[in-house]
């Protein structure tokens, strides 16, 4: 407490405020393969247009049914965690972005009060006119001395002003020369020059070492650059694996529909160019580059796009220069200066008439066009032969270590209370989903029989590990099983299709929470009914669901009935031992709870262990449990946290213990109706 010395008037605050946080119980966690997205990261989606803009189709995806499933599920929450898996065989599609140097045009013996007049024509990397302003081209007079600096100076006799769609810049060298640069790089564009005093002379540069010359008129060709080493091309590539990413072009009724990612480059006068990044045919970012190079500034291309994953920039690419070998340019140093010459890469060829032996160009550009991407591989079942294998398993499974696969959903802020790997019923996938829920406690795990199963039988010799694929039988109160599959008609392969129940299964939790409580059981008329799927794999009697639902057995059953429809009609977990968490209702509801008292006292860590802290542990969780209760959660409650949980061991452990007695409400499962005849002489009083 503070001590106060002189009189006056003091405000003390505290703040004993604290209430019950309320949980989302809503949000699912799906494992499972896509075409494109982030690998190994457990990714927020809130709608199913998200989902396909980050992950894509599921039209292009060989194995699961993830993506399929997080779309029906989205259609009952507005949240889930989408976690990418990928074996190694994924690869990024990719582009390699050609480079190389504009036609250039040196100006020399312009001096004193000489003057120069310059006419030009030019083509485009596609050796198309480039000509805008007619047939007489451009009227450039260069002349030495007339602004009194003895500098060069060149004026536009047409009195236009040189701006980005001109055809050709101009680069000062010294007072009596300089260059003219054709806009476009690479072989096929050119750039002719005319001058009016044939003896003052021009110099073919062609982006290298200049060849002498006092021809009246000269034309220069640019250089596509193939290095020797370092520095074959810009590779680019999509910031992540799968063959979305691959460009593709469909003629359809409604037009062309094009499908993956491009790079546009287009010049402009000087140094500068865009370079465009399209996807599904529509430009999503556009970069300002040239080829210069100041440390880590300007406008250099890997200064302004990402290289990794690291700090991206890009949204959709990323890119480096590699040597002819594909190996990183570690050696690749561009000048600072772009009329400097290239000293780590040259060519050798004929250009304009005129051999160059290692020449060291200049003017260095991206070459005009448009690069398709292609080669993304997704590193799904179908990359693996179509099975199960080893690969796959460990792309789903994951490593806890560093958090990939479903171990990416481990984590306490992701509030994940639901979790799938749909349409994958390896025993080896489920048991470790299972594992993972059990130690998080955080989550309930639901899974399926394989596709297939033709009786009941089956189903329940699958989950007591005696049918084909399971050597174990599931038992977990933090897992559900659902049978049989349900069949929809998938628009994205235009044809029916069994998907996996757990995927309903799921999306009927986040439906009975968003109509009711996660303590309701998600099952039955109310909440249970599958509006969507048209069909099961197989019709189950009331035997069936007797055998599958009885005692020892814990296989929901989603049953057709004839005026009701399809319905989910069971709500167990797969824990054997009879308690009250061999249902799902009370399992989630201890999820919700659990989570709420470890997130509403977390304030009083390293508050003093006595009394006073003790009481307001009862007063933050006696409510909470009261309003359970006043919702039909539980029927009654006890809260103990004083001097009989928190003995003096306890106290000099520095533990503060609180003992929480609970009875969840059951759910009536069984309707019984007596029916008894009496005679006429009885009393029904």
């Amino acid at each position: 407490m503070p001590t106060y010395n002189s009189p006056g008037s003091y405000v003390i605050e505290k703040d004993f405020s604290e209430y019950p946080i309320a949980v989302n119980s809503s949000v699912a966690g799906i494992v499972g393969f896509a075409a494109a997205g982030p690998e190994n990261k457990a990714t927020l989606i809130t709608s199913a247009a998200q989902l396909v803009r980050e992950f894509g189709t599921p039209d292009v995806v060989s194995g699961g049914q993830a993506l399929l499933a997080a779309m029906e599920i989205l259609s009952r929450t507005n949240a889930i965690y989408f976690v990418r898996a990928a074996t190694s065989s994924a690869a990024d599609a990719s582009a390699a972005i050609s480079f190389g140097s504009c036609p250039a045009v040196y100006v020399a013996g312009v001096s004193g009060t000489n003057e120069m007049k310059f006419s030009f024509s030019s083509t485009d990397e596609t050796g198309a006119s480039n000509s805008p302003f007619g047939t007489d081209g451009y009227i450039i007079t260069v002349a030495a001395g007339t602004d009194g600096s003895g500098s060069l100076q060149i004026s536009d006799a047409m009195a236009k002003v040189q701006t980005s769609d001109w055809p050709f810049s101009f680069e000062q060298n010294d007072a009596s020369s300089g260059w003219f640069i054709g806009a476009h790089a690479g072989s096929a564009a050119t750039l002719e020059v005319s001058a009016s005093v044939a003896a003052l002379g021009l110099v073919v540069a062609s982006g290298g070492d200049a060849a002498a010359a006092t021809n009246v008129s000269q034309t220069a060709s640019g250089m596509t650059i193939v290095p020797e080493s370092p520095g074959g091309t810009y590779f680019s590539q999509a910031l992540y694996s799968g063959e979305n990413y691959n460009f593709s072009s469909i003629v359809k009724a409604t037009g062309i529909a094009n499908k993956g990612l491009q790079a546009i480059v287009a010049s402009q006068s000087g140094k500068g160019f865009t370079f465009t990044v399209a996807k599904d045919g529509a430009t999503e970012e556009a970069f300002s580059l040239d080829f210069e190079k100041d440390g880590d500034s300007g406008n250099f291309p890997e200064n302004v796009i990402n290289i990794g994953l690291d700090n991206a920039v890009s949204d959709h690419i990323k890119g480096e220069f590699l040597d002819n070998t594909g190996a990183t340019a570690e050696g690749f140093t561009p000048p600072t200066d772009w009329a400097s010459k290239w000293t780590s890469s040259t060519v050798s060829g004929t250009y304009a008439g005129v051999t160059y032996d290692a020449v060291t160009p200049r003017f260095a550009k991206f070459i005009d066009g448009t690069t398709s991407f292609a080669g993304g591989v997704n590193g799904d079942i179908g990359n693996e032969g179509g099975s199960v294998n080893g690969n796959v398993r460990e792309a789903l499974i994951g490593l806890a270590a560093t958090k990939t696969g479903m171990q990416a959903l481990d984590r306490d802020d992701l509030n994940i209370s639901m979790a799938c790997v749909p349409g994958i019923t390896d025993q080896s996938v489920q048991n470790a989903l299972v594992s993972l829920a059990e130690a998080s406690q955080n989550f309930l795990a639901v899974v399926s029989p394989p596709e297939g199963l033709d009786t009941a039988q089956e189903a329940i010799n699958w989950h007591n590990g005696q049918g084909t694929g399971r050597t174990a039988a599931i038992n977990s109160s933090y897992a559900a099983v659902y049978w049989p599959w349900v069949k929809v008609f998938d628009v994205w392969s235009k044809a029916d299709k069994f998907i996996d129940p757990a995927a309903f299964a799921i999306a009927t939790m986040a439906h009975t929470d968003a109509v009711a409580d996660p303590w309701f059981a998600p099952a039955g008329l109310t909440r249970g009914r599958l509006t969507k799927p048209f069909d099961v794999e197989v019709n189950l009697n009331q035997g069936d669901r007797d055998s599958l639902y009885q005692p020892g057995n814990a296989v929901n059953p989603i049953a057709k009935f004839a005026q009701d429809g399809i319905v989910i009609w069971g709500q167990r977990t797969t824990q054997r031992t009879p308690s009250a968490l061999d249902r799902i209702n009370v399992r989630r509801m201890m999820i919700v709870i659990r989570k709420m008292v470890l997130a509403s006292t977390r304030a009083l860590i390293f508050e003093p262990n006595d009394p006073v802290t003790w009481n307001r542990v009862t007063k933050l969780l006696e409510p909470a449990l009261d309003d359970i209760r006043r919702r039909r959660g539980i029927t009654e409650f006890k809260v103990v946290c004083d001097e009989t949980t928190n003995t003096p061991v306890r106290v000099d452990r520095n533990e503060l213990w609180c003992r929480v007695l609970i009875k969840p409400t059951k759910t009536a499962e069984v309707l019984v109706f007596e029916l008894n005849l009496t005679n006429q002489s009885a009393d029904l009083g």
